[in-house]
């Protein structure tokens, strides 16, 4: 789930490629995660992000991997 605390439904479902997590910025967001919710986390991969920002930044990537 990708949201931050100001996302009024609590999150939005994204499925991204596995691949993607090797990237320094997913990096930063996986660390911010840790912070935020700990190791203990159970179900899903919660990510403190605007789904905006976290759009952009897949996008960014894919653009990227496609040149």
């Amino acid at each position: 789930l990708v949201g931050d605390s100001e996302d009024s439904e609590g999150g939005q479902r994204v499925l991204i490629n596995i691949r993607m997590l090797r990237e320094p910025c997913m990096e930063a967001l996986l660390e911010m995660a840790e912070q935020q919710f700990g190791h203990g986390q159970r179900g899903v991969l919660r990510i403190p992000c605007s789904v905006t920002r976290f759009d952009q930044m897949v996008n960014a990537m894919i653009s990227k991997a496609e040149r």
